[in-house]
């Protein structure tokens, strides 16, 4: 199941507090009762209360070598023209590119 970080600010200031739940309007759900049984917020969020909802992602982390990048940014046809693409624009931003 998805965490999320749910945040609303009212009179008092601002409350956020993270979640677990299926989707953002279960989570606002979640976050509500999480509130409430705080008891730091004294009353339910009105109708137009805007929630800031943020779904966090567990970070995923590579270690690739220079060499691997310039492989990958060579020329090639290979993934089709939204690769190629892909690939060009990483040579430019590399300076391996004029134009």
């Amino acid at each position: 199941m998805p965490t999320f970080s749910v945040a609303y600010r009212n009179d008092m200031g601002g409350h956020s507090v993270e979640v677990t739940a299926d989707n953002i309007y279960e989570a606002i759900a979640v976050a509500i009762a999480e509130f409430r049984d705080d008891g730091m917020v004294s009353a339910p969020p009105e109708p137009e209360t805007v929630f800031k909802v943020v779904k966090i992602q567990k970070p995923v982390e590579h270690n690739i070598r220079m060499q691997n990048v310039l492989d990958w940014a060579k020329p090639s046809i290979e993934g089709g023209e939204t690769e190629a693409l892909r690939r060009y624009r990483v040579r430019r931003m590399l300076g391996l590119e004029s134009g």
